[in-house]
């Protein structure tokens, strides 16, 4: 990643779209775009999760450190 958590998570994360139960954010930083993927099919994970178009990426700061290890958080441009 070119920039650091703590950096990432004061952006929005705006919805990108959905697909086959996983729901893509796109985090813009300057010219920097990552993408967020949470696999929604796991219901002990999402059961209560609203997902909106739009959130502030702290939201998700949990779902990006795992995303950041396991490859599901990923800089696009």
């Amino acid at each position: 990643m070119k920039h650091s958590l703590k950096d990432i998570v004061l952006e929005k994360a705006k919805l990108s779209h959905i697909c086959n139960g996983i729901v893509y954010y796109t985090i813009r930083i300057d010219n920097t775009i990552y993408q967020l993927e949470l696999d929604t099919t796991d219901e002990s994970e999402y059961k209560n999760t609203y997902f909106h178009p739009e959130h502030k990426a702290i939201d998700f700061k949990r779902w990006i450190r795992k995303g950041a290890e396991n490859g599901n958080f990923i800089q696009l441009i």
